[in-house]
């Protein structure tokens, strides 16, 4: 048990619903310099991730200082660190794949993200190159299983990502709103957008435009009428319809919100980095995000935390959805085994902390000591996650189908088209899938049986 927060570490997710390199950044992380020196001679690591629209600087300070530490502990090495724009994130290692040459280590969102390249032969499994020791860390444990096939192990949880909503407490206040009761249901969000927009407060802010963190969006309310997000499995397989309003009613919702003007109403000529900079300088009351780093520092005790409204049937219905996202080692790798050695690197205590404390993010991984939260918000977050969240809907829905499917639907909605044709498109551009990606499909079929 953590003795500060009376959660078990190794259980705490019990409402998740699984059974060039810049080295010149101080270092973020104590005392952890010089252990290991001198270990792998002069070689150099080629590490691609993306560091989050939310937190990216944060990150890519506190990333420099990890391999300013790790070079310093082994001599002669150097790690070049490249960024990735999240939306070029997939297909650029893809052509990386293609071309047998890029990353040694790669980040990559959860799930089918990942698995897409086990398919395609582009990802080295982990068995007899990392240590097994380090795979019995991962929390929660089930996560690993996402990244199992065919009797090997191929990636690694690094972080998870819960995809809260805030709200600006200080404009709760303005609308004569209760700035510590947050709507905990759909009508309730309807009454507080009413109220906010009477204060002349835009309620929800919120961006469609290149398609960028609609996942984050989707996932508050795509699994809302559902027990367990595997059963939407069948409806990948072509065994149920998407049309089905088990499934898609919550675009109904969508509409339901713009139609009653809780979202800004610009929302398809913003980008989602838009959204969370209108809340930064309070002109929203809502957004939304996955790590509360920059929103915390400047609003303050004004930044409050909260799970989705919930509006839907199922015992997923107002839960927080999270995905947990891993590294792996490239199949192409010239040095597999440094790979390995940076990948254990990160799962140091140390670095787990500093991760934390510098961006917000959860590290997948027991040895992370959740005592050294000193915030309300991440305090609260991190009770969510233990006891009201579910694994996100894009750990089973294939990749291809969620930028390229779910995501134009929830653009089309806002763009003014009936759900119940967005919701056709979406089982129309699944079929197409499913006829076009024989192969894919059995991959996808043996995996998610697994």
């Amino acid at each position: 048990m953590d003795g500060q927060t009376g959660l078990d570490r190794r259980t705490f997710f019990k409402g998740a619903g699984l059974v060039g390199a810049s080295l010149a950044v101080p270092s973020l992380l104590a005392g952890c310099g010089g252990e290991g020196a001198g270990a792998t001679g002069a070689q150099k690591l080629a590490f691609w991730w993306n560091p989050s629209v939310e937190s990216a600087d944060q990150m890519t300070a506190w990333m420099d200082g990890v391999i300013k530490e790790f070079a310093a502990a082994n001599k002669g090495t150097t790690v070049e660190s490249t960024t990735q724009p999240s939306e070029q994130l997939a297909s650029n290692f893809r052509t990386a794949c293609q071309s047998r040459s890029g990353p040694d280590l790669q980040h990559e969102y959860s799930g089918p993200y990942t698995m897409q390249f086990v398919w395609e032969k582009c990802i080295a499994p982990l068995d007899g190159t990392l240590d097994a020791e380090e795979m019995k860390h991962v929390l929660p444990p089930q996560a690993l299983d996402i990244y199992k096939f065919a009797g090997k192990t191929w990636a690694l949880p690094w972080y998870n990502a819960p995809i809260p909503l805030m709200y600006n407490k200080a404009l709760f206040r303005k609308a004569g709103l209760d700035p510590e009761k947050a709507p905990a249901t759909m009508d309730e969000m309807m009454a507080a957008a009413a109220a906010l927009r009477k204060a002349g407060v835009t309620p929800w802010g919120y961006g469609v435009k290149n398609l960028t963190g609609i996942g984050n969006f989707s996932g508050m309310f795509n699994t809302q009428n559902l027990d367990n997000p595997r059963e939407l499995l069948p409806v990948v397989l072509g065994e149920q319809r998407y049309t089905d309003g088990r499934f898609s009613e919550w675009l109904t919702w969508v509409k339901e919100m713009v139609d009653a003007k809780v979202f800004n109403p610009d929302v398809t000529s913003l980008e989602y980095a838009d959204a969370m900079n209108m809340f930064l300088a309070g002109k929203c009351a809502f957004a939304i995000t996955s790590s509360l780093t920059k929103f915390q520092k400047a609003l303050g005790d004004d930044l409050g935390v909260m799970a989705p409204p919930k509006r839907g049937t199922g015992s997923l219905a107002g839960k927080v959805h999270f995905n947990s996202h891993p590294l792996f080692i490239t199949a192409f790798a010239e040095h597999k085994e440094l790979a390995a050695k940076f990948l254990a690197y990160l799962h140091r205590p140390e670095a787990l902390n500093g991760m934390y404390k510098a961006t917000g993010f959860f590290p997948a991984d027991d040895r992370f000591d959740s005592g050294t939260m000193n915030s309300d918000q991440d305090k609260q977050l991190w009770e969510l996650q233990s006891n009201q969240s579910t694994i996100g809907y894009q750990n089973f829905w294939p990749s291809k189908m969620d930028r390229e499917n779910v995501f134009l639907a929830v653009q089309a909605v806002f763009s003014g088209t009936a759900p119940a044709k967005a919701a056709a498109d979406v089982e129309k551009r699944l079929d197409g899938w499913r006829k076009a990606s024989a192969n894919e499909l059995k991959n996808f079929k043996d995996w998610s049986g697994s």
